[in-house]
């Protein structure tokens, strides 16, 4: 193998599954999110051998993730997932993963990955950062500023609130809170508000959500969601969320919510009615 070979993209496939999908009748996006998900710990099986999908010491997690949701996907129909690593550092690398069906791109994410040794950051394995930098391509960008992190402060006053009772289903293979549930916090807490407007027929969409995660620590008390409006535009606005765990914020993420025709599934402008809903949450 060249070292041009060793920095070419890994690809797998997945078929979506009947319990994946949504009221919409696609697949949800929690469940996107978790195909890239799983290609990232597929991608690291290839390398690392076939019980890299877990550890008792040093764990390797996401700091944040920007999925962006460019097509809906559809059940009966694989979905191919391509997965490079485009950067390395001391104590982070990134990756890129993008979801094709029927040969139309329908998702993209950016991973940023950092370790964790019993619940706090540490600098990466030698072994992890070696051959990570040896697959890099390089091809990483800066990532956007993660501003919704400064509303986080006043998480305590966001208009929209909710008691979250964490399962067992949530602790994942490390014992650890799994990223998919954290994931899936982030979705409920703008679901609880979406659920709570009146569009008057129109539709909604995530087109976007950026997560940034603070720790993985798991634990049975109640959690707190909290979310508000942080901005509004033309025909989209945005939900900044997030969980605190013991008054502390978990998870954080900021996801653009598009309104559409539902006849069309085109964007449309937010109506009177549904701004003013709106403004009555901004943060």
């Amino acid at each position: 193998m060249t070292d041009q070979d060793k920095t070419l993209p890994l690809s797998f496939s997945f078929s979506p599954r009947y319990t994946d999908l949504d009221t919409w009748r696609h697949v949800n996006n929690s469940r996107i999110y978790q195909l890239h998900l799983e290609a990232r710990v597929r991608a690291h099986v290839s390398r690392f051998g076939e019980d890299a999908w877990f550890s008792d010491d040093v764990r390797l997690r996401p700091l944040r993730t920007i999925t962006d949701y460019r097509q809906v996907s559809w059940y009966g129909s694989d979905i191919n997932a391509w997965i490079s690593v485009t950067d390395c550092h001391e104590d982070s690398f990134r990756l890129h993963s993008e979801l094709y069906q029927n040969g139309v791109l329908v998702g993209t994410q950016e991973t940023l990955m950092g370790a964790f040794e019993k619940g706090h950051r540490v600098a990466l394995p030698d072994d992890i950062r070696t051959v990570m930098a040896g697959v890099s391509n390089g091809s990483a960008s800066p990532l956007a500023p993660a501003e919704y992190r400064d509303h986080l402060q006043h998480a305590h006053n966001f208009a929209i609130r909710e008691q979250l009772i964490p399962r067992y289903a949530d602790v994942d293979a490390d014992s650890q809170r799994s990223e998919a549930a954290l994931a899936l916090y982030m979705e409920q807490a703008r679901s609880t508000g979406i659920r709570q407007l009146d569009f008057d027929g129109l539709g909604v969409l995530v087109a976007s959500v950026d997560v940034s995660f603070e720790h993985y620590q798991a634990g049975w008390s109640p959690v707190a969601l909290a979310a508000g409006i942080s901005r509004i535009g033309n025909s989209s606005f945005l939900f900044t969320t997030c969980a605190l765990h013991k008054d502390a914020v978990q998870v954080s993420a900021c996801s653009v919510m598009v309104v559409i025709d539902p006849a069309t599934s085109r964007p449309v402008p937010i109506t009177p009615a549904l701004r003013e809903q709106l403004e009555a949450w901004l943060i």
